[in-house]
């Protein structure tokens, strides 16, 4: 994670952001999803045979998603996707020797049973483009996210690099392009688990940059991207009857924010930020990893303290509201208040912002065993055009 936050930081250094294009991404996987193999862990045994789970990957999915882009001067521009793809595998139980059913025939097997993971994949790519007199190769390269739930095995971070080539059709940008991730190793690469080396082929089609709107209301609006950490646990330990919680720390925290200007010094932001919460469940000697998906708002208004030409220390403060998307019996309050501060700097047109913030959730049950913490720091880094 810090990696990737200093790589987004140098990322559009070299130029300012003027102009964005939002358009669509279609594609196919061109490796298989999953290890296939026989599950040697699942070998269990059924009279007089053996049973054993075969895994094969499924056919190749279709690729889906949006893209936007920023681009920069001198050929370089930062491109944002959200990608829905569909994971699948096969899984086929095997028996050894066959086994006899009272009809007289011989069972080899069972299935295959299907099972379809369905993940969002949010790259975060740097695009640099080759000035040739007729065609536009370019390359790519930059962190990918991917927001994943329980029990699907899927690590959330990797990286992305990729090749391809801009061509002009009746007003419209199309690029194809080739793209490798390798995603950060979770559960060690087993059996049935989602391959960490993938090579995708998808095609992007927009229309050429357009200006971005930089007002509303009369007011300066700017835009971008966060990413941090969340500092500590997320959840508090619990040892109860049978059953034992173990939270885990530092969880991801990705999202946008909006910020509007007030009076001098003074503007308000508001953020989305997508922040899986991590635990595992053990009971009776099995354990079960979970992830407790939760969307933080922040509603904050926003100071700036006298500094100098080139760093501008801020604080901030306000409501913060919170919606789950999934429960694991685990109680989460949806309504806090938070504070923080940091420091701006400006690199031409784009300003990145260091913040440390403080979340206490109110409505938390006493904080008791096994629910969320009530008191939560945050570590983020800004960018805003």
């Amino acid at each position: 994670m810090h990696k990737c936050l200093f790589l987004l930081g140098i990322i559009p250094s070299i130029a300012s952001a003027q102009r964005i294009s939002v358009g669509a991404v279609a594609g196919t996987n061109l490796t298989d999803d999953v290890r296939s193999g026989s599950d040697t862990r699942g070998v269990v045994s059924t009279g007089p045979s053996t049973t054993a789970f075969i895994v094969e990957p499924g056919a190749r999915r279709l690729i889906l998603g949006i893209k936007l882009e920023v681009n920069l001067s001198r050929g370089w521009s930062v491109e944002f996707d959200a990608l829905h793809r569909e994971i699948k595998s096969l899984t086929r139980q095997v028996f050894t020797p066959p086994i006899l059913l009272p009809n007289g025939t011989q069972l080899a097997f069972i299935g295959p049973f299907t099972q379809i993971l369905t993940p969002w994949e949010f790259p975060v790519l740097a695009k640099y483009r080759f000035a040739l007199p007729h065609l536009k190769p370019f390359l790519l390269v930059g962190p990918s996210f991917r927001p994943a739930s329980v029990g699907t095995n899927l690590s959330h971070i990797g990286f992305t690099t990729g090749a391809g080539v801009e061509l002009m059709n009746h007003g419209f940008r199309i690029s194809p392009v080739l793209r490798y991730t390798r995603w950060a190793p979770r559960y060690g690469d087993r059996v049935g688990s989602p391959l960490l080396n993938q090579v995708e082929f998808v095609v992007g089609i927009d229309r050429p940059s357009t200006r971005f709107s930089s007002q509303i209301m009369g007011r300066s609006l700017s835009a971008g991207v966060i990413l941090g950490l969340g500092l500590g646990s997320d959840f508090k330990a619990a040892d109860k009857l049978y059953q034992v919680l173990i939270p885990e720390s530092n969880s991801g925290i990705y999202g946008v924010l909006l910020e509007a200007a007030l009076a001098k010094n003074f503007a308000v932001e508001v953020d989305g930020l997508y922040r899986p919460l991590h635990g595992s469940q053990q009971e009776f000697r099995q354990s079960v990893r979970f992830a407790h998906l939760t969307w933080e708002f922040p509603v904050l208004l926003k100071y700036r303290l006298p500094g100098s030409a080139r760093w501008q220390p801020f604080v901030t403060g306000g409501p913060s509201f919170r919606a789950e998307g999934n429960l694991n019996l685990q109680s989460v309050s949806h309504f806090g208040a938070t504070i923080g501060g940091g420091v701006e700097t400006r690199v031409s047109r784009l300003k990145i912002a260091p913040t440390a913030r403080y979340t206490h959730w109110a409505g938390n049950p006493s904080d008791k065993l096994g629910h969320t913490r009530a008191n939560q720091m945050q570590l983020l880094v800004s960018l805003t055009f």
